[in-house]
């Protein structure tokens, strides 16, 4: 609302300079000034991948009111429109048609916990994945398309439950998730930076916002004050491009490898809460991505590849030529494992993961991969070791152990699940692999409701929750793949309840 005036306490938590995203300069002890808003809503959401579509479309359901989307890029979608489509949905239709009957959320709670390694949040898993199949229907009733007849078991998963829109992208959910919340009347604006937040107390009443942002400039745009009525939901993402910070909370994270997350991944508004109180929890715990390949930049192909790769084939040390590890294994397993593979000089010796051409030859997994030359077509084990400098008879020694292992079912070696596994004959499918930085699995500790929690009084900040990556303590050391999309969708449906019935209160 124009000429609205209010006497607040504004603290400047505006990032600039070259620590852009580290460390938001804050002066929290600035003398009370007059905020002129220039425009109020009920609902503010803080960034557009799936949990902020998610919660803009479920609160406006609601009916609490007026609901705006601020993204501070150019485009809505941020990583989730280029994931990789995946999400665990127990029980969904694809697979109790294949005759899996014996999958429930407490299935996957149970695979989180062992990924997790004791840090995870039990009472949070459980809650997401109680609500699985609300975030399906929510994709189903806003005309998401996912794949016919797809749902497999993906690494670190007991069942197969991961399913895969029609397109292999994120996007594919993104665009209808937005496309339904235009047409229900949630309001999106693109290239909004969030400079600070506006304080009465514990409570949040607004943002200082830079409109006609223009990343990764700072100085480019305007200042405008946009007051919340009832909340302010922080759906933000990660900060896995943050080069500064991720060498802050984890000094032991390869800072040469590559990242999967758009550009924009750089956690400003994650740290403007931590200057205002909020509870960090778990930023040391940064996952890598095991599907990586260093053929291609950021999230690329490779993740779909492997999805064959992991399940149909083997994992070789270009070192040696043997096996190295169970590939289906979660991720902090795998990127250990595979960043084991080194020189004398410690630079990479990036293993690669074959499997056979003739069955996949169709599959755009593999079309694109090949198109794109971050997979080769090697018709047999001494092209293949030729072209990687590999020893040839002990890759041959040990592409025969592993047939024997396929046919008896059992991988004496590491102990890895072979109902999937095939014989491997040749022509085959060849990639390189390493790790790269792919999620953070800390941020602001929330309760279960999503409302964010103070560090200083252990209690819930007013009006301001939380969802998705931008919250910590989730998933404890390891997330399992497929389950992000799921967080993000369900705790939309969750945090759009909890507004609602805190409004009412």
């Amino acid at each position: 609302m124009h000429n609205r005036r209010n006497f607040l306490k504004l603290s400047a938590g505006a990032a600039i300079g070259g620590m852009a995203a580290a460390m938001p300069a804050t002066s929290l002890a600035k003398e009370c000034k007059e905020i002129q808003w220039d425009e109020s809503h009920d609902v503010i959401v803080v960034g557009s991948g799936f949990a902020g579509l998610s919660a803009a479309l479920n609160t406006k359901r609601q009916g609490v009111g007026s609901v705006l989307v601020l993204e501070k890029m150019q485009v809505i979608g941020g990583n989730s429109a280029i994931n990789g489509g995946w999400l665990a949905i127990p029980k969904n239709p694809i697979q109790l048609a294949q005759g899996i009957k014996d999958d429930s959320p407490e299935e996957l709670v149970k695979d989180q916990i062992i990924s997790g390694r004791g840090m995870q949040n039990e009472a949070a898993l459980r809650q997401i994945a109680n609500r699985a199949l609300d975030a399906y229907e929510l994709c189903i009733g806003t005309g998401v398309k996912f794949r016919d007849g797809f749902n497999i078991q993906v690494g670190g998963h007991n069942k197969a439950r991961a399913i895969r829109t029609q397109h292999g992208t994120g996007g594919d959910i993104t665009t209808k998730l937005y496309e339904a919340g235009v047409k229900e009347g949630v309001e999106y604006r693109l290239q909004h930076y969030i400079e600070d937040f506006i304080m009465d107390g514990q409570t949040i009443v607004g943002l200082k916002v830079r409109k006609n942002y223009r990343f990764p400039d700072i100085k480019t745009g305007s200042t405008v004050y946009i007051k919340a009525n009832k909340a302010v939901i922080l759906a933000n993402g990660g900060f896995a491009r943050n080069m500064k910070l991720r060498e802050m909370v984890d000094p032991s994270l390869d800072p040469t490898l590559d990242c999967t997350n758009a550009l924009g991944a750089t956690g400003e508004v994650t740290l403007t809460a931590m200057a205002h109180g909020a509870l960090p929890v778990h930023m040391n715990l940064i996952q890598t991505g095991h599907w990586g390949s260093p053929d291609e930049g950021g999230f690329g192909w490779s993740n779909a590849l492997l999805s064959i790769g992991w399940h149909q084939g083997a994992a070789i040390s270009v070192l040696n030529g043997k096996r190295f590890m169970d590939e289906r294994a979660d991720r902090k397993t795998c990127s250990e494992a595979i960043m084991k593979n080194r020189y004398p000089d410690n630079s990479p010796a990036y293993p690669v993961v074959l499997f056979n051409y003739e069955k996949y030859k169709d599959d755009d997994r593999v079309v694109r991969a090949l198109r794109d030359k971050m997979a080769w077509k090697l018709d047999s084990l001494d092209e293949i070791a030729s072209k990687f400098t590999i020893p040839a008879a002990e890759l041959k020694r040990t592409i025969s152990e592993y047939n024997g292992h396929v046919n008896a079912r059992k991988d004496p070696l590491f102990n890895r699940k072979m109902d999937t596994a095939e014989v491997l004959t040749g022509p085959y499918v060849v990639s390189r692999i390493w790790p790269k930085v792919h999620y953070c699995m800390g941020g602001l500790k929330t309760d279960l409701g999503a409302r964010v929690i103070d560090g200083r009084s252990m209690s819930p900040i007013n009006k301001l929750y939380a969802i998705g990556e931008v919250t910590g303590g989730v998933h404890g050391e390891a997330r399992l793949s497929s389950t992000s999309c799921l967080e993000c969708l369900a705790m939309g449906i969750v945090v759009s309840e909890t507004i609602k019935s805190d409004a009412q209160a």
